[in-house]
């Protein structure tokens, strides 16, 4: 469960509860927002085929900033609504999609 990438509210709340349950300190937009970073990521190394770069919340909290090898912001995924939390909360499922189809598209131009 720990390794889990929640793709909808239901995982959200199954991860929440395993991570309250083992003591950890969490809330429903935390799980949420990791599970948006972490979904990115996976996204990235697969993309690359590997961990070649990394991704990162941006210092407004609502962008996630991908960096290249040489640690430049090579692109970043925004928010269609007030943030990718809502985003998430909205349409999980087309979140993914559309961060999955960015990132395809960053890649293929850096």
């Amino acid at each position: 469960m720990q390794n889990l990438i929640p793709g909808d509210m239901l995982e959200v709340n199954q991860k929440l509860k395993w991570e309250l349950d083992a003591g950890m300190t969490a809330d429903e937009s935390s799980v949420i927002n990791e599970a948006v970073l972490a979904g990115t990521q996976y996204f990235v190394d697969e993309a690359l085929e590997g961990s070649y770069w990394t991704v990162k919340w941006a210092a407004d909290g609502q962008t996630i900033e991908l960096y290249g090898t040489t640690g430049t912001v090579v692109g970043r995924i925004k928010p269609l609504s007030a943030t990718l939390e809502n985003d998430f909360r909205q349409d999980s499922q087309g979140l993914f999609i559309r961060i999955e189809k960015e990132v395809a598209v960053i890649v293929r131009d850096n």
